[in-house]
């Protein structure tokens, strides 16, 4: 980027820290001009004009902009809890406007096609003011999965109200393009809520598994060491939906062609229907999930699953197990300190069938075909196969009445209820990410997936007939039978202990001293006291342990932390008097809590799973 364009350092470095997929994009424009706006000089100031044809006219008007932002923002009727884009950045001024005025609880995502004026205004003004708000976030250009990345944060908020915030001179300069990133907005908002909220949800349940699972997991095979092995053979996924139950004659005569591949959910009937799976895959960490394996056959299958899965299930297939390592600290550190590298992401968004998908790219398949995906129910309510642990409780029936009517397979119309919806966006998400995959659909009764056409059975059999044999179960025999044995696990993990111990001590002594404080250190006229001043600094040490080893703070942080810290940003929203250093040692407190309550139930857990020496005693006294 040439120097009179440079963005300035301050914008350019929290860009870099909490937007890079923004800084990226406006780094890729390079020089060129916005076809749309420009800077004019007036009186030294710098004007954002519009320019349509041969006229040009400045985006707030040609009078005071704050009157008009005012009677914009006033407009707004914005709700307490929501997330809302804001069509357009122009020069920052109604984004700011919006985030100083708006409640505590409103998110706002700004939204801004025109990267190049985006470049411009980012060189001219300082907007760290707008950048490093922590109900701010960004996106530009393309709408896609990057320009989203940013709502996440408000879905661990529990945001329920999304929509968009009109600014109509920005909004008219393309009305298709934001009214499109206001639905795609919704669409994404629907898919990653709910993931967030199990991710906190479960994030205890996972941190407990993957410390339990280390003894059976810590030097197995990552599946990655099967990558594009397998281009020229098909791969079937497959699912518990009804239409599996007509399909097992079909899978018996295309078994040995294929790469077969299935969840827990629909494992039970194909081993009762004489069918074995080449590669059985769980990622579920709670308990409901061991059913699926309950009363069956095991030992002849391999498992593909993350180190969070029910430990349970771990322990039954100890020894044929092929791992992955999506976003989990633990296997990572585990890797890094047995002298492995990192283990390989497998995509995990809410249904298992996902990671299934992504390991037929991972092997590198380039046709696969779904059996028993419907994501319907049928008419008669029925959206499971008849022999599976959801037949055991009856579950699996569910009503017609409740969710969406989207075209079919072989119907006009089919009942998808809210949670196989998620799924079914995220299938097509994945088929999109993929054009050089084909992909086939068998379920007859099943919801149309976009990109994916429905196949009848004697189409399908032609279009896989000619695969050559494979050799998919010895490659994984080869990678179980070379796993090395188990490391001292206790040895391993002391780093992890001594670095929490420390947070921990220093943490909850910062929080105690806070609360012993006396109520007159409120008062305005304290607000330069030693005491205060002194404290503030103790937060400082604090902050600089948990940057010294990003590694190890991922570690605390992806437990009990994770959720005491959401709980914690909640907290300190309304903290807020005329003692601006009362108010921040108010909000270090909760944070010294959140951190100290994390830090005990991780040693705790350590204690537990006898990761921790004799000698060391991590619980908290008193």
């Amino acid at each position: 980027m040439s120097a009179e364009i440079r963005l300035l350092e301050k914008n350019a470095k929290i860009l870099a820290n909490r937007f890079p997929n923004v800084l990226s994009r406006i780094l890729e424009t390079g020089n060129r001009a916005s076809s749309n706006f420009f800077y004019q000089q007036n009186n030294g100031d710098a004007i954002l004009m519009m320019q349509r044809g041969e006229h040009a006219f400045p985006v707030y008007g040609s009078q005071n902009k704050f009157n008009l932002i005012k009677r914009w923002f006033a407009g707004l009727n914005l709700e307490k809890e929501s997330l809302y884009a804001v069509t357009g950045f122009g020069d920052g001024s109604h984004i700011k406007y919006f985030l100083e005025n708006s409640s505590t609880g409103a998110y706002c995502l700004g939204a801004e096609k025109d990267t190049c004026i985006l470049r411009d205004t980012l060189s001219r003004f300082d907007c760290s003011d707008i950048l490093s708000h922590e109900r701010f976030g960004f996106g530009t250009g393309e709408l896609n999965d990057d320009f989203f990345a940013d709502i996440q944060s408000a879905a661990l908020s529990e945001v329920s109200e999304v929509n968009t915030a009109v600014f109509s001179p920005l909004h008219s300069a393309d009305e298709t393009y934001y009214d499109k990133m206001r639905n795609e907005l919704l669409r994404q908002y629907l898919v990653v809520r709910p993931l967030m909220e199990v991710n906190v949800r479960t994030s205890v349940n996972i941190q407990q598994n993957s410390f339990s699972n280390l003894k059976h997991m810590a030097t197995s095979p990552d599946i990655g060491e099967l990558k594009d092995q397998f281009r020229d053979v098909p791969f079937i996924l497959i699912g518990a939906g009804p239409s599996l139950d007509e399909s097992t004659d079909f899978l018996r005569k295309v078994q040995d062609k294929a790469i077969i591949v299935a969840s827990n959910s629909p494992y039970r009937k194909l081993i009762n229907s004489g069918i074995r799976p080449h590669l059985v895959v769980t990622a579920d960490p709670m308990e409901p999930t061991l059913a699926g394996f309950q009363n069956v056959k095991l030992d002849h299958v391999p498992l593909a699953c993350p180190f969070s899965a029910y430990p349970e299930i771990i322990t039954r297939f100890s020894g044929r197990i092929l791992s992955w390592s999506t976003l989990n600290p633990i296997a990572d550190f585990v890797r890094k300190r047995i002298g492995k590298g990192p283990g390989t992401n497998i995509l995990e968004q809410g249904t298992v069938s996902g990671c299934v998908l992504d390991i037929s790219r991972l092997l590198g398949c380039q046709k696969v075909l779904f059996i028993g995906q419907d994501m319907a129910v049928r008419e008669d309510g029925q959206y499971y196969t008849s022999d599976s642990f959801y037949a055991d409780s009856g579950d699996h029936y569910a009503e017609i009445n409740k969710g969406h009517k989207l075209p079919g397979n072989t119907r006009d119309l089919v009942h998808v209820e809210s949670r196989l919806f998620v799924y079914l966006k995220t299938f097509e998400q994945f088929v999109r990410n993929n054009p050089q995959v084909n992909y086939g659909n068998l379920a007859r009764d099943g919801v149309k997936i976009e990109g994916v056409p429905y196949l009848n059975y004697d189409e399908a059999f032609e279009w896989i007939k000619d695969a050559s044999t494979h050799c998919f179960d010895e490659k994984v025999s080869n990678l179980l039978s070379n796993q090395i044995p188990c490391p001292d696990l206790t040895m391993l993990l002391q780093p992890l202990v001594k670095y929490t111990e420390s947070l921990l001590k220093k943490s909850l002594s910062l929080a105690l001293e806070i609360e012993m404080l006396p109520e007159k250190f409120a008062q305005p006229h304290y607000s330069e006291n030693k005491k205060i001043k002194d404290i503030l600094l103790q937060g400082g040490e604090v902050n600089r342990m948990v940057d010294s080893s990003p590694d190890l703070w991922n570690l605390v942080f992806e437990g009990k932390t994770k959720g005491e810290l959401i709980t914690y940003k909640r907290v300190i929203r309304d903290i807020n008097s005329n003692n601006k250093n009362w108010d921040a040692i108010q909000r270090n407190k909760e944070y010294f809590w959140a951190l100290s309550e994390g830090c005990h139930w991780l040693l705790r857990e350590l204690e537990n799973q006898s990761y921790t020496r004799p000698t060391e005693s991590p619980s908290l006294q008193g």
